[in-house]
C-alpha cells in the first residue's frame, strides 16, 4: 500500500474553549430568546443535557476526587453542541475532575447564543469547581474565569467571540518553525471589549514556549474580532478579560 504524505498544520482554539445564584438570575436571561433579541451569550443551562447535570459527582467521589477546579473552552454551535472542546489549568490531583468534565462535554448541549436575532457560534470560557464538605460533593460551574468574580461567586459571564470574526492569517506559513518542531503553544491574552461587543484594545500577557511565533498569529487572528459582550447581572457591559488561546498540530493527507 502505497503511503500518503502527510503535513503538519496547525488548529487554533478558535478555527471551528455557574455558582448557584448565577444560575438562578441567568434563567431569565435564557427566556430573552425572542426573534427581536439582539444579543445574548451561550449559557449552560440548566435541563437534561446540560454540562452541570452530565457531570457524575457520586463517580467522583467513588475515584477519591477531593477538592479540584479546571478551566476549558469550547466552541458552541448554533445548534448548541459544543465543538472543539480543550480543558487545561488544572489544579494539583484534578485527574478525575478533568476525565469527567471531558466525558461530559462529548455529550452536553449548551442554549446557544443569539446575534442580531439569530443564532450563532461563539467561543465559550468556563471554570468547573468540584468540593467536597461534609462528605458531600459540590460542583459549581462559571461561564468565565475571572478570578475576583469567580472568588466572589458574582453573576458574570466573559465575552464570547463570535466565530467567523477573526482576522485570516495563514497558520501553515506563520508556524512553519512550530510545524518542524511539532511544538504545541498556548498565548494568555487580555482583551477589551465594550457592551456592544466591539473590541477595544488586546494585549499579549504570556507565549508559552516562546521563540515559535505563537504570541504574533494570537494577536492577528484576534485583530478586529467581534463578541457577544460580557453580561454582568443580566446586563450587557463593558470589561476587561483575560482568556487563553491554545495552538496544536493536527496531520493532514494531501
Amino acid at each position: 500500500m502505497k503511503k500518503q504524505a502527510v503535513s503538519l498544520d496547525y488548529l487554533p482554539a478558535r478555527a471551528l474553549v455557574f455558582s448557584a445564584v448565577a444560575l438562578l438570575s441567568i434563567a431569565d436571561l435564557a427566556k430573552s430568546d425572542a426573534p427581536e433579541a439582539r444579543f445574548r451569550p451561550a449559557l449552560i443551562g440548566n435541563g437534561p443535557k446540560a454540562l452541570i447535570n452530565l457531570i457524575d459527582t457520586n463517580k467522583l467521589m467513588e475515584k477519591g476526587q477531593g477538592n479540584a477546579a479546571i478551566s476549558f473552552q469550547c466552541f458552541v454551535s448554533s445548534a448548541g453542541g459544543p465543538v472543539n472542546a480543550v480543558t487545561y489549568r488544572g489544579t494539583r490531583e484534578s485527574k478525575a475532575l478533568d476525565s469527567e468534565v471531558n466525558s461530559a462535554l462529548e455529550r452536553c448541549r449548551f442554549i446557544p447564543a443569539i446575534y442580531n436575532g439569530k443564532p450563532t457560534a461563539v467561543l465559550f470560557h468556563g471554570s468547573v469547581f468540584f468540593v467536597v464538605a461534609d462528605g458531600k460533593p459540590h460542583l459549581r460551574i462559571y461561564a468565565n474565569q475571572n478570578h475576583d468574580d469567580i472568588a466572589k461567586g458574582n453573576d458574570f459571564i466573559a465575552p464570547q467571540l463570535i466565530a467567523g470574526t477573526t482576522h485570516k492569517v495563514s497558520l501553515r506559513d506563520e508556524l512553519a518553525k512550530a510545524g518542524i518542531h511539532h511544538q504545541k503553544g498556548v498565548v494568555e491574552l487580555t482583551t477589551i471589549v465594550d457592551a456592544n461587543g466591539n473590541q477595544k484594545g488586546i494585549k499579549m500577557l504570556s507565549e508559552d514556549p516562546p521563540g515559535f511565533n505563537f504570541g504574533y498569529v494570537a494577536l492577528e487572528l484576534f485583530s478586529g474580532a467581534k463578541y457577544i459582550p460580557s453580561f454582568r447581572n443580566g446586563r450587557p457591559v463593558d470589561c476587561t478579560f483575560n482568556h487563553y488561546d491554545w495552538f496544536w498540530p493536527v496531520y493532514r493527507s494531501r
